[in-house]
């Protein structure tokens, strides 16, 4: 049997066993493999995690710092690669201090492997934002997760610019064979155990979730972490063994599933957090968490250089990998849809809803180019690299200004400052990466045409389609920038936001329709928390009734029918029916509360002014659990409330109103009375107003205004001129 399918075995099965108890959890094990795990990340390495603070959002925060500073280095190498596309020679005068330019592979390489270590970086921060809001609002080691990051990039730093100079200075036999061998401790061997010890901390921080909830966040880290690990021992060995089915499936896997995954891990939690609504589609969301890694991703392409059985199978998995991006892609837009002013006004959740708008773009356009270069016909020359570059600075640079602008300011516990300049620095990088991406495979085409016709001669150069390609892409680099100036301002800033804790959803409200069946473990993966309202709405059915459809005369047969007319609706019985149910609701709540007039209307007059707005009302309506209307239905509510029809309801006409249906709809039976006589109806009237002004004692009228005093006593028929006082007197009959 082949290597590549035995391997791909055991990681499709560690994954499904890792997936079950991260789902259902391992147990009476958990609390020991917890509190072991957390002795582990506390106490080892011994003194040197002490010097890290424990506090929360720290890690997160290290995490995106980092990333930022590496996404500065690889933006600027991207920008000096593409122009020495251009102008080979555009760097020369900086041969004295060891610049030398050949093929540009050199350069080449760095950027790409700096342009991953950084978007790593940084969808790993904002996703361990995510995972603390599911878990106690922080990680289980906060100070583990920072110690992890300053390890990551020490040996990074040391493996990508250390020991490139000491190899150029010292003249060391047999270098390359050395600096390979480096490289692949450090970038393999020693990353994995970086990184176990933070799926350690993920899994601890994972645990303390409520019980029954998932995260679907949590769970595509917790995936793409355990691949990270898996692949990386499959590259060593591969190398070891000297098996290059192995090597191909660990590029597979750390170039396609992790980043792929890492990007919908974080626009899981950024749009809906902006959004305020549960994912769209438990379908495609379905779709998009198991297809993702059963495919082959069409990014970072090489030839399998296989037999063909395999190339037949690969090219099948090449082709089915497209519908979990389009899947995720999908649903993520529509649920950034159902709320778009919410999007708009986030800049993380415009970012990511960018990123995902462009994602099926460059899957297609990756896909074709990635058949070619699997299959070793190599048709396309260099388009695919253009296209896989494109992907990670559009796509990808997006998603990284996603956990800048939306995930850092959850973990700083700050408001993201300036949010003008953040909105610039999105829509600069998808300008930017997008325009220089479509012009170099202009100029890849056109090298293409040029290259087939045999004419070099006769035709033009195409450099400059590099020159154009270099100025748009000048625009990264100024994204980026301004990236990293709102992050520092952010993190220095002094306004607080008020995030909602661990035991909060970020979904408001949700609507169930009667008669359909779902579960629990349904709705909490579409989002919804403990604190959610879930609103049962009934099964509307269209009424019946009659239709005229114009029809040709040609069409008509000789008998008649006569169409039935409509009956008139008496208007006084609609009248009659009585007040708003939303009105009685609100009775029901002020009973069942054991508040008075008073009190309610204190607590709903959020500016203090004595008087309720529209809005108000309609924050009080949702808050006493009575429902969320939109503003012209409250603006009906508003208006059979106003007495005076100034637009706001003040004390006396709420009092006025909720004392009628107090006293008229108060005992609920299960008949309904006959109806009285209009005389009657207006003496109980009366005698409720009466009721309601007598229940207000001395220090209540004495706090209400001159006016209000004034319009009470006119209601009982009693002096309404005079001092508070004198009105307060006559009010209360002294």
């Amino acid at each position: 049997m082949e290597p590549i399918f035995i391997s791909a075995g055991i990681l499709l099965a560690a994954l499904l066993v890792v997936s079950y108890y991260v789902t259902n959890g391992v147990g009476t094990m958990g609390v020991p493999l917890r509190q072991f795990a957390l002795f582990l990340m506390n106490k080892a390495p011994v003194g040197l995690v002490d010097l890290f603070k424990d506090e929360p959002g720290s890690g997160s925060r290290t995490w995106m710092k980092f990333g930022t500073g590496w996404f500065i280095l690889t933006v600027i190498s991207s920008f000096i690669a593409i122009w020495h596309n251009y102008d080979p020679t555009a760097l020369d005068s900086l041969a004295s201090i060891g610049w030398s330019y050949d093929d540009g592979s050199a350069l080449a390489d760095f950027t790409s492997a700096v342009m991953l270590i950084s978007f790593t970086y940084l969808l790993i921060g904002g996703c361990l934002v995510a995972v603390a809001r599911a878990g106690n609002n922080r990680l289980a080691s906060e100070a583990s997760a920072s110690m992890i990051a300053v390890l990551y990039t020490a040996s990074l730093s040391f493996n990508l610019i250390l020991i490139p100079i000491i190899f150029n200075f010292a003249d060391i036999a047999d270098a390359e064979t050395i600096r390979d061998l480096i490289s692949l401790m450090v970038n393999y061997v020693v990353s994995s155990l970086l990184f176990t010890a933070l799926l350690m901390n993920v899994l601890a921080t994972y645990s303390q979730r409520d019980d029954g909830s998932t995260s679907v966040t949590a769970w595509f880290l917790i995936m793409a972490i355990v691949s990270k690990l898996i692949a990386s021992m499959y590259y060593v060995i591969g190398e070891a063994t000297d098996s290059t089915q192995m090597v191909w499936m660990s590029e597979r896997v750390l170039e396609g599933w992790v980043p792929l995954a890492l990007m919908f891990a974080l626009a899981y939690h950024v749009i809906p957090h902006a959004t305020k609504t549960p994912i769209w589609s438990g379908s495609l969301l379905k779709a998009n968490m198991v297809l993702l890694f059963l495919t082959v991703p069409p990014f970072f392409m090489t030839a399998a250089n296989a037999g063909e059985l395999l190339q037949n199978v690969g090219a099948l998995l090449l082709t089915f990998s497209l519908l979990p991006l389009f899947a995720g892609s999908v649903n993520l837009l529509a649920t950034a849809s159902s709320n778009s002013s919410g999007v708009l006004k986030n800049p993380g959740a415009l970012s990511a809803t960018l990123a995902m708008f462009l994602l099926p773009i460059f899957a297609a356009g990756s896909y074709f180019t990635a058949m070619d270069t699997f299959t070793g016909t190599n048709q396309m020359l260099t388009m695919s690299s253009t296209i896989n570059n494109g992907f990670m600075y559009t796509v990808g640079g997006l998603m990284m200004l996603s956990a800048i602008f939306s995930s850092y300011p959850l973990a700083t516990g700050n408001k993201l400052a300036e949010p003008s300049r953040a909105n610039m620095s999105v829509w600069f990088m998808m300008l930017g990466g997008l325009t220089a991406t479509i012009t170099m495979l202009i100029g890849d085409f056109t090298s293409k045409a040029v290259l087939d016709s045999g004419v070099e001669d006769v035709v033009a150069s195409t450099s400059g389609f590099y020159l154009v390609a270099a100025a748009m892409f000048y625009l990264v680099p100024i994204s980026a920038i301004l990236a990293t100036l709102v992050l520092i301002r952010t993190g220095t800033s002094s306004q607080k936001i008020a995030e909602v804790g661990s035991k909060i959803s970020d979904v408001e409200t949700y609507t169930l329709v009667e008669g359909t069946s779902t579960t629990i473990q349904q709705l909490l993966g579409r989002g919804v928390g403990v604190n959610t309202n879930l609103v049962i709405g009934d099964a509307t059915q269209d009424e019946g009734g009659s239709t005229v459809i114009a029809v040709s005369a040609t069409l008509h047969n000789d008998e008649i029918t006569e169409f039935p007319e409509e009956e008139p609706v008496d208007e006084a019985q609609e009248e009659k029916k009585g007040p708003a149910k939303e009105l009685m609701m609100l009775v029901d709540y002020l009973k069942n509360s054991g508040q008075t007039v008073f009190d309610f209307f204190k607590s709903i007059d959020l500016d203090d002014s004595g008087s309720i707005d529209g809005f108000e009302f309609q924050q009080a309506l949702l808050n006493s659990d009575v429902g969320d209307f939109p503003p012209w239905e409250v603006d009906q509510l508003v208006s059979a409330i106003d007495l005076d029809s100034d637009g706001k309801i003040n004390l006396p006409e709420l009092d006025i109103a909720l004392a009628k249906i107090a006293a008229a709809y108060g005992p609920l039976e299960a008949e309904e009375p006959e109806e009285p006589e209009e005389q009657e109806e207006t003496e109980e009237a009366e005698e409720a107003e009466d009721e309601a002004s007598n229940e207000l004692s001395k220090t209540d009228l004495g706090k209400l205004k001159k006016a209000e005093l004034v319009s009470i006593a006119k209601e009982k028929g009693v002096a309404a001129t005079g001092t508070k006082a004198e009105l307060v007197a006559a009010i209360l009959g002294e």
